[in-house]
């Protein structure tokens, strides 16, 4: 497993990750979850990272470098006092700068300009995602001012896959989910930029017109399905998978994350939902009654055809860990959660950092009368 950890770095006082086959990080919102993803990315695909801005920008300093990464002015977000370690290699915020600016040399130095020389190792979706398209229109770069790079970046990513498909898209991929199964989803071509636009029971339904799922989903897929062509995929990470997500259609979701744990890809999800929570709770107790682990679809009442995705699964590493914001310093902390066990004597683990917690209360409060 890697082992990622940052000291001080904007709300995190220190968070250590083991990254398992599949992570999931979960906590309340400004605790640090996207920082911590988005700098374990810039370590995993630092030389990328700098020839994509060297290739779209002049190179200027380090500073500049970060803004463009974290967004406008953020460069501060990482002082003198933060630390970074990957698998036990510690750096300083003066050795990152080295070696970002390292990365720039050999930019320059060994490659043309051309990204296929260069291939990421994490592909990143934002929470942010539906930001990626207007009115159904995936947006380039030239419509992105001072935005993080993930958000950028993962509209390249939908760029790339419509370039790459016919005119209907997802068809295998919207049937697993049932407020889907009956719509068909094509790209639009004939009218400057490709749009998408959906088809159900031969209504065209415009993009403005879509269900807030609908409109998180398909760009969600659309990056699924960018990534299973994909030939160097070490992680994906994916921020809040459940927006504007009915619960079961999470789960169906998560369906599709053990699709890519079977591929080899290492899954890494921040959440505030505790469905995906179920899901591993669920998993982790068919491990322990050495239960089929197949039996998770039965569980969750979900038909699946294709039982080969449940080959292996087992031994997969499952990781969840809670960033729990101290009460009086309000600095965050990393916590390992993963064993889930409701009867735990660590109230983080028990309720889950605080995701079964408002369940758990109601009961109590039920119970008294």
């Amino acid at each position: 497993m890697d082992n990622f950890v940052v000291e001080n770095l904007g709300p995190i006082a220190k968070a250590e990750v083991d990254f398992g086959d599949l992570t999931i990080l979960t906590g309340p919102q400004a605790s640090g979850k996207t920082l911590f993803l988005e700098t374990f990315a810039l370590n995993l695909n630092m030389l990328y990272i700098a020839y994509d801005f060297a290739k779209s920008n002049s190179i200027g300093d380090t500073d500049d470098f970060l803004d463009y990464y974290y967004g406008e002015n953020l460069h501060n977000i990482i002082q003198d006092n933060t630390r970074f370690s990957f698998n036990n290699r510690s750096m300083t915020k003066k050795q990152l700068f080295a070696e970002i600016q390292n990365c720039f040399k050999n930019c320059e130095k060994d490659f043309p300009f051309s990204l296929d020389v260069i291939l990421p190792n994490v592909l990143y979706i934002p929470a942010q995602r539906s930001l990626a398209l207007s009115e159904g229109r995936i947006k380039t770069s030239d419509d992105f001012i001072n935005s993080p790079y993930s958000l950028v970046k993962f509209s390249w990513y939908l760029q790339e896959y419509v370039k790459k498909n016919s005119t209907e898209i997802l068809k295998d991929k919207i049937k697993e989910f049932e407020f889907l199964s009956s719509a068909q989803i094509n790209i639009r071509r004939n009218a400057g930029s490709p749009r998408l636009e959906m088809t159900v029971d031969n209504q065209v339904i415009p993009y403005m017109a879509w269900s807030t799922g609908q409109r998180e989903l398909a760009p969600l897929l659309m990056t699924v399905g960018y990534l299973e062509n994909y030939a160097n995929r070490t992680y994906a990470i994916i921020e809040e998978p459940e927006i504007g997500l009915h619960p079961r259609a999470i789960i169906e979701f998560m369906f599709t994350v053990l699709k890519l744990m079977k591929s080899g890809v290492k899954v890494v999800i921040s959440t505030h939902s505790s469905t995906p929570l179920d899901f591993v709770w669920a998993m982790n107790h068919l491990k322990e009654s050495n239960a089929d682990i197949a039996n998770i679809a039965e569980m969750f009442d979900f038909k699946i055809k294709d039982k080969s995705v449940f080959d292996g699964l087992a031994e997969k590493v499952i990781k969840v860990y809670y960033f729990s914001p101290d009460k009086k310093t309000r600095k965050v902390y990393s916590k390992d959660i993963s064993s889930l066990d409701v009867y735990s004597e660590d109230e983080d683990v028990s309720n889950w950092g605080g995701m079964s917690l408002s369940a758990d209360r109601a009961g109590s409060i039920v119970s008294k009368f």
